[in-house]
């Protein structure tokens, strides 16, 4: 399904060097800050402007190497399926997962959790949330990436944990500050591949966010 590499373009020909039935073993999802080289033809998404994804191939090395979307053509696989190839391959990849339990947030123990690749830059594990933490999360989770490696996600089970939020952002850059180079904060709500902006910010030392209109439904199912 992923053998044939009839292109002559220098990215293809890297993932050449990678033997053809090792191919589906060696997909990756990488996320990077938007504007980040990947060449003309990468296989990527944008779904947010600061930040993009992109199915790669791990290397002999383990570098990532870029997939194009003309090779990516040739394999007669869907892009859907693509992605989820990679994102399943990606779960072999070892994880650091820390948690914090978040102060002030009212009538429960909330708790929040940095996760960090080893060995292999760890964002896209945001994508696959449920498996790195081991429960299901119906109503996926609050995520801030802390840079290229790192993210803290704040899990969503009711409108007690939303309040979590602004802990959650005073966390990550607690932890943007022990990087060498952190990503602006921005606050996202993650659930499967949907992502969306909170808008979030400190104006005159108040945490401010605007919750979509698509979390609020789905907590009010809950509470």
């Amino acid at each position: 399904m992923y053998a044939e590499l009839p292109c002559s373009d220098p990215d293809c020909r890297t993932v050449a060097s990678v033997p053809s039935s090792l191919l589906p073993l060696r997909l990756r999802v990488v996320v990077q800050p938007a504007g980040v080289p990947l060449g003309d033809d990468a296989f990527t998404a944008d779904f947010h402007p600061d930040l993009i994804g992109a199915v790669v191939v791990k290397g002999r090395q383990d570098e990532p190497l870029v997939l194009t979307r003309h090779l990516a053509a040739t394999w007669q696989v869907p892009a859907e399926r693509l992605w989820e190839d990679a994102l399943v391959s990606l779960g072999i990849e070892p994880l650091d997962v820390q948690r914090f339990t978040l102060p002030d947030v009212p009538d429960r123990r909330t708790e929040a959790y940095s996760v960090t690749g080893v060995g292999w830059p760890g964002v896209a594990h945001m994508f696959r949330l449920e498996q790195a933490l081991g429960w299901r999360l119906p109503l996926g989770a609050l995520v801030m990436v802390t840079d290229a490696n790192s993210f803290v996600a704040l899990p969503l089970e009711s409108n007690a944990t939303l309040a979590g939020a602004s802990a959650l952002w005073d966390l990550n850059e607690t932890l943007r500050r022990q990087r060498t180079e952190p990503l602006p904060p921005r606050m996202l709500w993650v659930r499967g591949w949907a992502v969306h902006d909170l808008g979030a910010g400190v104006v005159e030392g108040q945490f401010t966010a605007e919750v979509p209109r698509e979390l609020r439904a789905a907590l009010a199912q809950l509470n």
